[in-house]
């Protein structure tokens, strides 16, 4: 099966949003695509089904096994928070980022990214103190508006604003 995409990376669909290539038990191919505007597509073999923003961030936490969100609380939080978004990013090998404090590099103030858990190793560190200091090869779990994420990303990788 040399050639398929690896159903872990999402290819990006410039003006559309992300696309997941996955198969089912039988094989067959499922097709996921995270519009920009938060709504997702599933397409399979016969018919594709569309989810509205919501049901698709409750589907997706459902499915992950890890936490459950109702898709009435996830329309609430869009509506009470302006846009809540919780992302994960890595700190590169060769990030400015590694081997600082999360109160060094001034985060929240800089980018207006909060960082609620690092997931290194097999232990996360759920909220971390300031005083915590980022390795090379840690996952960020972070709370932020979506207009903040690509700039933090940003600053992760390069130091810079």
């Amino acid at each position: 099966m040399s050639g398929e995409p690896n159903p872990t990376e999402p290819t990006t669909l410039p003006g559309i949003g992300e696309r997941l290539d996955l198969r089912d038990v039988d094989g067959h191919p499922i097709v996921a695509i995270r519009r920009r505007d938060g709504h997702l597509e599933l397409h399979g073999t016969d018919h594709s089904i569309e989810l509205a923003a919501d049901a698709a961030r409750s589907l997706a936490a459902f499915a992950s096994g890890r936490y459950r969100i109702a898709g009435s609380l996830t329309a609430r939080i869009d509506d009470v928070l302006g846009g809540l978004q919780f992302d994960w990013s890595t700190v590169g090998r060769s990030s400015p980022a590694a081997g600082r404090t999360i109160e060094e590099l001034a985060i929240r103030r800089r980018t207006g990214v909060t960082v609620v858990a690092i997931l290194r190793g097999s232990q996360p560190i759920v909220a971390p103190d300031p005083d915590t200091m980022l390795l090379a090869g840690d996952e960020l779990v972070v709370a932020c508006r979506p207009h903040d994420f690509e700039g933090f990303e940003d600053y992760l990788r390069t130091g810079r604003i």
